[in-house]
């Protein structure tokens, strides 16, 4: 009865997602506009658009889906614990501090002075940590070091390149580079499980070490220098004088939907502990082989690609706030088939599905808000604190697994828990649409 239940709750959600792309593709209130639109946007603006991409694939955002495919042979090779792996989640705690602090300087003084620390930085510290020799503590220093420097690497600053230029096709364009990450870790994982397999862990971080660093140049020297030029705080007169810090940030939180955006985001983020360290632990726990561990981690990065496009293209055609509550709202569900005990491959293949859906949403959805609520002036201001929001909960959740796995030994009881946070995060996004919550500033 039960896997009735979870199969009719499947065929439910994913129809009502066809459903939603179908109206927005065939029948939305601006059709006959939408369908006139062309890609004219992408060729007048490849240079921010490949910066953009090519320096979120390469950086920070990459550890999503390279430091889990790398936590099995670190444990056996240094006699490491699982908790002591999954306490590492609480360092994205600094990004609470950093984010908010890079997103400003971005504002100020542009995208290439700020990202260029974390282009450099980045592979530098995946070089470090292919020579350590077992020291936990010594990895958690290079990790916090990495959180603190590369924070500069990551949405909140790259994707101020894409927002700034484009209009019509600002929700595929975010997507598409919010996607890069997840490009580069459905190609990468499997070819890194192979190198690891074949020369060891420490080749596999020199390998990926490598291509960080030419990427991170080749980001870095396409962005437009006349970017880090953009005007600051735009239509912030009526708090203050435009560019002004104490403006600035009394017109982000007098903002009655800053607020509510800040607990949705809060609260659908309580999970990313098992994608940034645990998911191929997770799936392992529930009978999974190496190798088939493997493949449903670049399964979901594939499914975080495909959530990148489909709601970045809900964005174009449809209202932001319900693309946020519907994709968002994905994890409650597939992290209940975690808990249930259903461990059949179809069954962890839909949940890691699932999982990457909405982590695929996650990245353009909320920066679309920012820009469509609060302009460009301060976009990675206001999207840097809603970054620390989220990694506020992440690192909270981090020490609740921690904890759960101490006393239980199992993944249960913490999944049960971030699937109600979830679930309460998307309905937190649909009251965007109320009255109450109207845009503070044009887009």
């Amino acid at each position: 009865m039960r896997t009735g239940l979870i199969a009719r709750a499947l065929r439910l959600t994913i129809a009502s997602i066809v459903h939603i792309l179908g109206i927005a593709l065939s029948v939305g209130p601006n059709r006959k506009y939408h369908c006139m639109r062309d890609l004219s946007e992408f060729r007048a603006h490849w240079r921010p658009f490949a910066a953009c991409f090519l320096g979120m694939g390469s950086a920070l955002s990459v550890n999503n889906f390279v430091v889990s495919n790398f936590a099995p042979y670190l444990l056996e090779d240094f006699g490491w614990s699982k908790a002591q792996w999954a306490a590492t989640g609480m360092v994205v705690a600094l990004i609470v501090l950093c984010v908010p602090v890079a997103g400003r300087l971005a504002d100020v003084y542009g995208v290439r002075r700020v990202a260029g620390v974390g282009a450099a930085a980045y592979p530098i510290s995946l070089v470090a940590i292919g020579m350590l020799q077992g020291s936990f503590s010594l990895y958690l220093a290079i990790f916090m070091a990495q959180a603190v420097l590369c924070c500069t690497t990551t949405a909140t600053i790259y994707t101020r390149l894409v927002a700034e230029k484009f209009v019509q096709w600002r929700g595929l364009a975010l997507a598409l580079c919010a996607g890069s990450p997840a490009v580069v870790g459905a190609i990468g994982a499997p070819l890194l499980t192979s190198l690891v397999q074949h020369s060891g862990w420490r080749a596999g971080y020199f390998a990926f070490a490598g291509f960080s660093a030419i990427c991170g140049i080749a980001a870095i020297a396409l962005t437009p220098p006349h970017v880090r030029q953009a005007p600051v705080a735009k239509g912030a007169a009526s708090t203050g004088a435009a560019g002004k810090p104490v403006g600035d940030y009394r017109r982000i939180f007098a903002a009655p939907a800053f607020w509510m955006m800040l607990a949705a985001v809060f609260l659908v983020s309580a999970h990313h502990t098992l994608v940034l360290t645990q998911l191929k632990l997770l799936v392992m726990d529930q009978g999974a082989s190496d190798t088939s561990a493997a493949l449903l981690i670049s399964l979901f990065a594939g499914a975080v690609i495909a959530g990148r496009i489909l709601s970045g293209i809900a964005l174009d055609f449809l209202p932001a706030h319900s693309v946020a509550a519907v994709f968002l709202g994905l994890p409650a569900l597939g992290l209940l088939i975690l808990a249930s005990g259903l461990d059949a491959m179809p069954w962890l293949t839909l949940a890691v599905l699932l999982v990457g859906l909405a982590f695929g949403g996650e990245g353009d959805v909320v920066a679309y808000l920012v820009v469509q609520r609060f302009g460009i002036g301060v976009y990675s201001t206001v999207l840097g604190l809603l970054t620390a929001g989220m990694a506020g909960a992440s690192a909270i959740g981090a020490g609740l697994l921690s904890l759960v796995l101490l006393r239980t030994g199992g993944f249960v009881p913490f999944l049960l828990i971030t699937a109600v946070c979830i679930a309460l995060g998307g309905a937190l996004f649909q009251l965007l649409g109320t009255a109450r919550f109207a845009r503070e500033a044009a887009g």
